[in-house]
């Protein structure tokens, strides 16, 4: 499936494309992240909540149930069978019966560049091959959760910029970050950097992905 920014959500069974809007029942029109549990349900991160999807109909997560806000940019299904959601309000963890909160330090910057002002606002979630959880903030740098406590990582200790929109884990282990400021890669001890100096199209990173032979692709914002 692909999600898209004000379409709903496409489905392409390798022959058609196939749309599903808010008319079909889908939370909200934008579509931010995709997961398919265990027992093949799908779970879409929307500006309108949670919506899940049975292959027959959608149900939808609010406020109401417990998330924190309604609009979700980043979805975690971890090795344990929860669903992590990133929403301008904060994280939630769904335990498959109920959505709890999962406290993030609130960034205390008060410039926004992207124009997405919540400094609760987490933009992506990722889950390392250790087990960690890390989670991506808007201006107050990356979170790692070792099931125990959280470790701040931030341009003090030498990443690139404190906006992380984007994050994935390469074979090798590196923890890699797209930020507004360029990429940082993390290798457990330091950090290392690279710009437009270094060839990126943009120091804006949106996303990011490690294909089969071991490329990473950037997509950038500018």
């Amino acid at each position: 499936g692909f999600g898209t920014n004000d379409d709903g959500v496409c489905r392409y069974d390798g022959k058609n494309f196939t749309y599903f809007t808010e008319k079909d029942g889908l939370g909200g029109s934008a579509v931010r992240g995709i997961v398919q549990d265990g027992g093949g349900t799908l779970w879409f991160a929307t500006s309108g909540g949670i919506s899940r999807y049975d292959r027959k109909t959608f149900t939808n997560f609010t406020v109401k149930d417990g998330l924190l806000h309604n609009n979700v940019w980043s979805i975690l299904l971890d090795r344990s069978g929860n669903l992590w959601f990133g929403t301008e309000g904060g994280v939630n963890r769904y335990d498959g019966k109920k959505f709890t909160s999962f406290p993030i330090p609130v960034t205390s910057v008060t410039s926004f560049p992207t124009g997405m002002s919540s400094p609760k606002l987490v933009w992506s979630i990722v889950e390392d091959r250790s087990g960690n959880l890390w989670f991506g903030t808007n201006g107050g740098g990356v979170y790692r959760y070792d099931r125990k406590s959280l470790t701040s990582f931030t341009t003090k200790e030498g990443l690139i910029d404190n906006f992380v929109f984007s994050m994935a884990e390469d074979r090798s282990g590196n923890l890699w970050f797209g930020t507004y400021g360029g990429v940082s890669r993390y290798n457990g001890k330091t950090f290392t950097n690279f710009t437009e100096k270094d060839g990126l199209s943009s120091n804006f990173v949106w996303t990011m992905l490690e294909d089969k032979n071991g490329n990473l692709w950037f997509g950038t914002g500018g």
